[in-house]
């Protein structure tokens, strides 16, 4: 009988004994996939926040590529010129000057720049609207000469501006600008 028992008990100690080991082993096993769980949402988290991030730069740059196309039209390169003479030549019509253009230099060096020099013909009134305008170019430009010189003789028919006759002395404007938004 006393055999009957110590076996008993030992059952039921070895039950227990397995039982605990049975649920450290679940708890363990639970832990470690709660640990792997909290690692997973970390990493959604992160993803989210990254997909966020991706999405504010896309807006951002979406929102600056207007700003950089308008900054990248004042900087001009060698077969851009054109869009400079265009430009000399829609503020002719828009003063009302006659424009002729007389030298472009553009040398081949990285620090040098072209250099215009134009003509313009017209009133001193129209003159100085072409200055006007001239300096409100989109181009970053130097005026480095202006001289305004009164054709002596010379007339223009204006009506309504001098009331005697009807003619106004014409005058001729010399410039040398040097484009300073340029990229060899």
């Amino acid at each position: 009988m006393k055999n009957k028992f110590f076996i008993t008990i030992f059952i039921l100690f070895a039950s227990i004994l397995a039982a605990f080991a049975g649920w450290f082993y679940l708890f363990s096993k639970i832990s470690s996939e709660r640990k792997e769980i909290i690692e997973l949402r970390k990493s959604i988290l992160r993803g989210e926040k990254n997909k966020i991030n991706e999405k504010s730069l896309a807006r951002l740059l979406e929102g600056v590529k207007k700003e950089k196309e308008a900054v990248e039209a004042i900087f001009l390169k060698e077969d851009d010129m054109v869009r400079l003479i265009k430009g000399l030549e829609s503020i002719e019509e828009s003063s009302g000057v006659s424009l002729k253009i007389s030298a472009i230099t553009s040398e081949k060096n990285k620090s040098s720049k072209p250099v215009i020099s134009f003509s313009v013909q017209g009133t001193f009134e129209q003159l100085f609207k072409y200055l006007y305008f001239l300096e409100n170019l989109p181009y970053l430009i130097t005026i480095n000469k202006v001289s305004f010189q009164n054709e002596e003789g010379a007339k223009e028919s204006v009506p309504g501006n001098d009331k005697k006759s009807g003619l106004i002395p014409s005058w001729q404007a010399l410039f040398s600008i040097q484009l300073e938004s340029y990229e060899n």
